[in-house]
This record gives C-alpha cells, sequence and structure tokens, in this order.
C-alpha cells in the first residue's frame, strides 16, 4: 500500500518598487511523471524497494531515492542512482520500526513527483548473519554467526573478498583485470567489470558498494552497486584505509602525535582533518584503522619505544581530537560492528622488551579474558571470558564482530567466538581464517 506525494511549485508575483520580477514552475509536461509500481519488499533486516517507469512526462536522467528514518544508513538515508536501474537494497532495518521509502525522477529540468511507500518490519524478523574468511588455501568460507551449523566453502582459488549483508561475495579474478561476484543464492561466478587494477584488499558497506584500491594509480575505487561503472572516489589509500557500514571511507597519513585524516561520505563530500591527541603529546606508531557505522574511527598506535604496547583511540566524527579508548595493557583482538569497538583483552601483558630478555624473560597470560565494548556514544563495558583462546603478542590482530555484539578472532589455535556478554568462548574451527568479516 503506498500513497503518492505531490511536490507543488507555486508561481509568485512580487512588486518591488515598481518592479515586478516572477518566478514560474516549471510546466508538468517538461518533468518526468511519477513511478509506477513502487513496492517493498524485507527479508530478515533487509528491505528492497522496486519501481517501474513513469507513464508519461520528460525523459529520466536519474532516479532520488531515501529512506526514513535513516540511522545507519549511507549517505543518510537517500541517494541518486541511474536511470538503468529499478531497485534500492537497504540494511539495517530494524523490527517494529516504521519505514517511509521514496522514490522520484529526475530529468533535465527537474524532478518529477515522489511515491512514498511505507514498510515495518515485523517483530518476529530474524537476522541471519555470516562470517566469512579466507582458509589457508585462500578459499572463501562462510559460517553461521550462532556459532553452529556446518561451514561453507563460497568460492576457490582466491586471495581477497568481500561481501555484503545479503550473501554475495566478490573476489578479484586472479590476474586483478576483473572482480567476480559469487551470488548469495548459488550458482556459477559473474563478471561485475573488467578491464580494472583490482587489489585483494576489497572492502564493502551495507549498500552492497565494493571498495578497492587500484593496483596502478593508487587511488580507491568504488563500484557502486547496480551502477556497473567503477570510479577513482579518493586519489590515495595513505597509510592506512578503512570503510564504514555508513559508506565512509576513510584514509589515513600518519604522524607522530596524530595524523591526517580524509573522509569521504556515500554522498561525495570529502573533508580533510589534521589529528592529534588530546594534549598534542605523541602517540606511538600506526597499527590499524577500523571503522564502525556511525561515522567514527577507531585507531590503532604502536607505542613508541621498548614497550610496544598496542592501544586504541578513538575520532568522532567531524572530530580532530584522539581519546584514549582503554587504558589496559594487554595483548588484544580487535574489531567493530555498526556502533562499537570490541576488544578481545589478554588476562596478563608484558612489554615487548621483557618477552625477548634471554635471561629474565617476562611471561604473561595471552588468554582472553576481557571482552571490553567502547561505544560510539562513550559507554563502556568491561566483561569477564572464560576458557579464551590466546592473542600472540603486542600488535594490531583485526577480527570482526557481529551486531549482537560477538566478537571473532583468528587465534593460532583457530577460529573462535567470543560471546557477546562475555562468558565462555566457543572455537569454531581448528584451522586458520584470514580478513574475518561477519556481515
Amino acid at each position: 500500500m503506498y500513497r503518492a506525494v505531490l511536490t507543488v511549485a507555486a508561481a509568485a508575483a512580487l512588486v518591488v518598487g515598481g518592479v515586478s520580477p516572477a518566478v514560474a514552475a516549471t510546466p508538468a509536461s517538461r518533468l518526468p511523471g511519477a513511478p509506477t509500481s513502487v513496492r517493498v519488499s524485507g527479508a530478515g533486516d533487509g528491505a528492497t524497494l522496486t519501481w517501474g517507469a513513469p507513464r508519461s512526462g520528460a525523459a529520466v536522467s536519474s532516479w532520488r531515492v531515501s529512506i526514513r528514518p535513516s540511522a545507519g544508513q549511507p549517505g543518510s538515508g537517500s541517494a541518486v542512482v541511474p536511470a538503468s536501474v529499478r531497485s534500492e537494497r537497504y540494511g539495517w532495518i530494524r523490527a517494529g520500526v516504521h519505514y517511509t521509502f521514496s522514490v522520484r525522477a529526475v530529468g533535465a529540468k527537474g524532478s518529477g513527483r515522489a511515491v512514498d511507500v511505507d514498510y515495518t518490519a515485523p517483530e518476529s524478523t530474524a537476522v541471519a548473519q555470516s562470517l566469512y574468511g579466507l582458509d589457508a588455501s585462500g578459499a572463501v568460507v562462510r559460517f553461521p554467526t550462532s556459532g553452529t551449523g556446518t561451514p561453507e566453502t563460497v568460492a576457490t582459488g582466491g586471495e581477497g573478498y568481500a561481501a555484503d549483508d545479503v550473501g554475495n561475495v566478490f573476489v578479484p579474478s586472479k590476474d586483478g583485470r576483473s572482480l567476480l561476484q559469487h551470488p548469495a543464492a548459488g550458482g556459477a561466478a559473474q563478471v561485475l567489470v573488467a578491464g580494472q587494477h583490482v587489489t585483494k584488499d576489497l572492502r564493502s558497506d551495507v549498500a552492497g558498494d565494493v571498495y578497492w584500491v587500484d593496483s596502478v594509480s593508487g587511488a580507491i575505487v568504488e563500484l557502486p552497486i547496480g551502477a556497473g561503472t567503477p570510479r577513482a572516489i579518493l586519489p590515495t589509500s595513505g597509510t592506512a584505509w578503512t570503510v564504514g557500514r555508513d559508506g565512509t571511507v576513510s584514509t589515513f597519513t600518519t604522524t607522530a602525535n596524530g595524523g591526517k585524516v580524509v573522509s569521504r561520505t556515500a554522498h561525495g563530500t570529502v573533508t580533510t582533518r589534521t589529528v592529534t591527541a588530546a594534549g598534542g603529546q605523541p602517540i606511538g606508531y600506526l597499527g590499524g584503522l577500523l571503522a564502525d557505522g556511525q561515522g567514527t574511527l577507531w585507531v590503532d598506535y604502536r607505542a613508541f619505544g621498548g614497550s610496544a604496547a598496542n592501544t586504541f583511540w578513538s575520532l568522532a566524527a567531524g572530530s580532530s581530537t584522539l581519546v584514549q579508548v582503554s587504558t589496559r595493557l594487554a595483548y588484544q583482538f580487535s574489531a567493530t560492528n555498526g556502533d562499537s569497538l570490541l576488544l578481545g583483552q589478554s588476562a596478563g601483558w608484558c612489554p615487548a622488551i621483557s618477552e625477548a630478555d634471554p635471561f629474565h624473560p617476562c611471561t604473561a597470560d595471552h588468554a582472553v579474558a576481557h571482552l571490553f565494548v567502547r561505544s560510539t556514544d562513550g559507554s563502556t563495558q568491561d566483561l569477564p571470558v572464560t576458557g579464551g583462546p590466546k592473542v600472540w603478542t603486542n600488535g594490531f590482530y583485526p577480527s570482526a564482530a557481529d551486531s549482537a555484539g560477538d566478537l571473532f578472532v583468528d587465534a593460532d589455535s583457530g577460529l573462535w567466538r567470543i560471546p557477546a556478554g562475555g562468558g565462555a568462548a566457543q572455537q569454531l574451527a581448528t584451522g586458520q581464517f584470514d580478513r574475518l568479516t561477519a556481515i
């Protein structure tokens, strides 16, 4: 069921000092008509808006689509898609929340009437997320995030991959010239785009856009979902780069006490920030960069000197000040979900220089004993973990986290799940898995 919303452009005439300027509405015949057959279908925590071409009016050059409320959506919930596209997919659809989807045609002279569709996901909606990783042979393997169920090999012979929230998996071809998609429903891989310089470090956002660093130019390239034409969106990946689930792409070029951050929103707005720690004190060497779905960056630094301690700092959206996340010194696994940083922290810790002392080595318990959670709003949780896997040593160990708050880590003993809320850790597999992703 839907309702049409008419955008009225009113003509006006003002008389000021004998001058009578007039602003006239564009005649309806020069604007596209309203989209037809507008529908919304939902599955799990996703929804897809579909529509047909107008029955009358001017030619369509693009479509303007939006969702309200827009929390967690790329581009604050609005986007412009090519004229050839007839659908837009949305993730992060929450059970019981009333959403309004809108689509209107855009022509050379302006936009036509919008059509709105209301949708509410039922309270019984079950969100089925999956955990992906590369095994030792280079195969992309999918696990259920519940920790139970049979893992599935999605693609073989790969070096890198990305996955979207409906289960499509993207991998580079062996020669790096093409991007392939393994459909969620199974079947043969499809060539999405050819003639590229695709690296194995693929990323994706909740909308299903895919990103990579061009192996020749060094630019970050985006392949918008449904568009079919890749485009360079940032000229360089900096020291490190990341993509948030909201579609914000950020690069970080490091300095001793901070760095330069360049961010591009899903709408294409690019901003540059020079960031420092509070007080301007030196922090260390950049270890790694993570992003959530709210615009926050989480920056791992390795301390100067012999300790080699790795600590995380948060950089809120629009801020230029790094704020330390946790003061506990620990070996740790790290991951983000939509709104939090999750750290699987060890029971003990030793400075690197002491661990390497051949005469009086420092020994510490490397097993994960804490699940530390820092939300975007600044709140924290410190939850006890039992039977956790061991973290190797001081370093940056990116892992995966699902929306429920489970943390998945690749330890020397295999693949593990640390449940949201803490408690007993669960081993999922004995093999080694790289580039973990939960989506």
